[in-house]
């Protein structure tokens, strides 16, 4: 049996006291119970988990497409303290198997909104798979700004390109022949 993967590291570098502070916060795992919003690692005592209307990070409260499992953001993540490296404080995002780039894309969008409106962001990202299956080999992007989100593959590349040589071979061909 095979194994399929997808695979991505990225950092949110240089961030300010406000912008790691605020990512420590998003990247938090809460409960919503009666209402109120409560850290899962300070949950006060009388306070049942299993009595939560919501649970998971507290990025995903306004996340509109399908949540993965509350328990995993869809991504591995460290905020990095250390100002020593060219980073300086940063977000370390990555995927060492199954990444999910969605809730990340999301999460990015949110902190350029609030903090850097004016800038983007971006992640390659590899999917492989444990054996050589044919068409299970290929990767992409995703480019995030404060406005959208765009996605691309290298199979929407491909099938792009065909389409194009399609369309191109069509014009070429004098109007008596069909291919």
């Amino acid at each position: 049996m095979a194994e399929y993967y997808l695979e991505f590291s990225q950092v949110l570098p240089h961030l300010t006291d406000e912008e790691f502070d605020w990512l420590t916060q998003q990247l938090e795992v809460v409960h919503v119970i009666d209402g109120r919003e409560v850290a899962a690692d300070s949950m006060p005592a009388g306070l049942d988990p299993e009595q939560a209307e919501w649970s998971g990070y507290r990025f995903y409260r306004d996340y509109e497409d399908d949540l993965p499992d509350t328990e995993d953001a869809g991504f591995c993540f460290e905020l990095i303290e250390g100002e020593d490296s060219d980073f300086g404080r940063h977000l370390w995002v990555y995927a060492e198997d199954h990444g999910d780039l969605g809730p990340l894309a999301h999460l990015v969008q949110k902190f350029l909104r609030r903090f850097r409106p004016d800038t983007s962001w971006s992640v390659a990202y590899a999917s492989t798979c444990s054996k050589p299956r044919v068409d299970s080999f290929g990767g992409g992007a995703v480019f995030v700004t404060a406005d959208e989100i765009k996605f691309d593959s290298s199979w929407d590349f491909i099938e792009r390109e065909a389409a194009a040589f399609v369309a191109r071979r069509a014009c070429a061909l004098p109007s008596n022949q069909s291919s």
